[in-house]
């Protein structure tokens, strides 16, 4: 055996353990430079095995599915700008996030929805309005506009809008992804609002005035004895699905402590869950 053989057989005995560590890595962060699956000899290799798993390969990276990647932030809570979807991958380009989610949406996996000015990515379980609903609300908003650019005073009354509200979305009508639980230790004892209403009542109670956000480990202990730890992480990801809540990563995790981290719920690439925020349309 030549001596290049030599030198290079015990880095192909070598590629098995390396590509089990990227395999781990990639489940932890979401994808993984080429440049750091090994030496350059064996570096095809171990991308090619990674490929068989299901990865994804570039020019420059390794990485999980853009699409699944984008599945598990929304799954994690994460309402996502359209135009920061970037921020909640690795190993993407911008527009390759963007296509991606725009992907999901077409598939009926996600839905794109407008908050305020922005475009934002929502789970397939929050409630949205269907687009009969929102025609009717369209053809609402034309009436109040035309009395709202009136210059001779023209109003409206509060019946006949509350009237044509009712008509456009009338009460309990079935709407895609609407709330169906919130889980807690006495789901049997009391009512489901009563539960959503003591969740809400928590991160109110915790709400930072100056930021708006409560920190989710304080939202957790005052829940208690109600909702156990895991009932009161399992109601805020259920919060958040159905778009009363939005729930962020912690920007550093080395600065909670451990029993900080296990009151929080997972987030996306090992990230914990933090902060939540009321949404606009249910804050008070």
């Amino acid at each position: 055996m030549g001596k290049a053989k030599q030198k290079f057989a015990p880095q192909l005995a070598d590629v098995p353990a390396r590509v089990t560590q990227a395999r781990a890595q990639l489940e932890a962060e979401g994808a993984v430079k080429l440049t750091a699956l090994g030496p350059p000899a064996t570096r095809g290799l171990i991308a090619a095995e990674l490929g068989k798993s299901g990865f994804e390969l570039t020019a420059s990276w390794v990485r999980k599915p853009i699409a699944q990647q984008l599945q598990q932030a929304l799954a994690d809570g994460a309402f996502i700008a359209l135009k920061g979807v970037a921020a909640h991958v690795a190993g993407a380009t911008a527009t390759e996030a963007k296509d991606a989610a725009l992907a999901l949406v077409a598939s009926g996996a996600g839905y794109l929805v407008l908050r305020g000015r922005e475009e934002v990515l929502v789970p397939s379980s929050a409630g949205v309005l269907s687009r009969k609903e929102l025609a009717a609300f369209e053809a609402l908003a034309k009436v109040v506009a035309k009395a709202a650019r009136a210059k001779n005073g023209l109003s409206l009354l509060r019946s006949d809008l509350t009237e044509a509200f009712a008509q456009a979305l009338p009460p309990g009508a079935p709407v895609s992804g609407s709330i169906s639980s919130v889980s807690n230790a006495r789901t049997e004892k009391e009512p489901r609002d009563a539960a959503l209403s003591r969740l809400l009542a928590a991160v109110d109670a915790t709400r930072d005035a100056h930021t708006g956000l409560s920190f989710v480990p304080s939202i957790v202990l005052r829940l208690r004895p109600s909702f156990t730890s895991d009932a009161a992480r399992e109601a805020l990801l259920t919060a958040a699905h159905s778009g009363l809540l939005e729930l962020r990563p912690e920007g550093g995790i080395n600065r909670l402590s451990a029993e900080e981290l296990s009151l929080c719920p997972p987030g996306p690439q090992g990230t914990r869950l933090s902060w939540a925020r009321r949404t606009e349309s249910v804050a008070r």
